[in-house]
């Protein structure tokens, strides 16, 4: 199933329509529908969006591994979920996606922002710096982080991010997938 397929049935999955998603995020129904027919690419902040409404983390929109299931990933064979159009930004899955801790590397260039709008996520996440420096925005305070520190946001915690050092920050993210509903 490609990205669009999978907006679509996670959108049928509960229960709304194209106009309803489209109301509820902003974006039209339009770009919604051409999402879902894979016709043009969202961006990260529209694909937290869309994520955030339909009650699911960025990670169960990566398709299951068609092989037996393995305990080990080799960073070689770790699932890319979203590259932007600049590559100055990469998320890869560091979990199967069918476990109930997603786990995910944002690798984000030197110079660089991780998206230009502040959103929060409908789940407790946990950051750690594994490379670099990340300047985060947590409820609009401003931290710096470097290797090695870690960062907590409660769930719905409006938060952004930017790498203004000279060379790739490398994070990783830590989410537990809830059971809540919208």
């Amino acid at each position: 199933m490609e990205l669009g397929e999978k907006i679509k049935y996670f959108r049928k999955r509960r229960g709304l329509t194209i106009k309803q998603l489209s109301t509820l995020t902003g974006l039209s129904s339009g770009f919604i529908s051409n999402i879902e027919r894979d016709l043009n690419s969202p961006s990260v902040s529209n694909l937290q969006q869309i994520c955030q409404l339909l009650d699911i983390n960025i990670v169960d929109l990566i398709e299951p591994s068609e092989k037996k299931e393995s305990v080990v990933i080799k960073k070689a064979n770790r699932k890319e979920i979203f590259k932007n159009e600049d590559n100055n930004v990469k998320f890869e899955s560091l979990t199967d996606v069918d476990k109930p801790l997603s786990c995910i590397c944002i690798t984000i260039a030197p110079g660089s922002n991780y998206g230009n709008t502040s959103w929060g996520h409908n789940f407790d996440e946990m950051g750690l710096v594994v490379s670099g420096t990340l300047e985060i925005t947590v409820d609009n305070i401003k931290y710096e982080l470097n290797a090695g520190d870690s960062v907590y946001i409660n769930r719905f915690t409006p938060h952004n991010y930017r790498n203004h050092g000279s060379i790739p920050c490398i994070t990783y993210w830590f989410s537990a997938k809830n059971n809540t509903t919208i």
